[in-house]
């Protein structure tokens, strides 16, 4: 389901935990697990993972959002939740909704990450970087309780950096991200 409105800086109505329990995961072609034993407990706020490439913090984005299911151990996610990719080859899910509402959520978001009307129209024609701030902007706007975000400043310029911080300096949620921008 698409969401109406964002919850802007105020408390979120599922403040539970983000727990991964004894997790393992193993990729069907692999030989060797890419996550083994994994016990995680994330609260409300924000949480930053880094590591070599091939370690598994995307998987581990995957995993929180259920896209990816465990082979054992359990999570428990703090309730609804968005995953944004690194990649930005199609676009969102309820993109079309989101640029048409008319709620002071959607235009706040469409504002403050300079999204033009237009783009919801024309994905193929936006740079990586606009295509990024639409992808973040929709899955703001649905208000998750556990926001993914998987290389979120990937193709974007310094402007567009900051005025991504400061549209998520504004989510009350949890939001666990992979990014190699030590700044961010």
């Amino acid at each position: 389901a698409c969401g109406t409105s964002l919850r802007m800086g105020g408390t979120m109505t599922s403040p539970a935990p983000l727990l991964f329990h004894q997790v393992h995961f193993t990729y069907p072609y692999a030989s060797e697990p890419v996550i083994k034993e994994l016990d995680l407990h994330l609260t409300l706020g924000w949480t930053g993972i880094s590591g070599p490439n091939g370690c598994g913090k995307s998987t581990l984005l995957k995993l929180a959002t259920g896209l990816l299911r465990p082979d054992a151990g359990r999570i428990v996610p703090p309730g609804s939740t968005r995953y944004c990719s690194q990649r930005t080859d199609n676009p969102p899910k309820c993109v079309e909704m989101f640029m048409t509402r008319n709620d002071a959520a959607a235009h706040y978001l469409r504002g403050i990450l300079h999204i033009e009307t237009s783009w919801w129209r024309r994905w193929d024609t936006l740079s990586h970087g606009e295509r990024k701030r639409l992808q973040i902007a929709v899955a703001l706007w649905m208000e998750p309780t556990l926001l993914a975000l998987d290389e979120p400043t990937n193709h974007l310029d310094l402007q567009s950096k900051q005025v991504l911080l400061d549209s998520l300096k504004q989510y009350s949620g949890t939001i666990v991200f992979v990014c190699d921008d030590r700044y961010f």
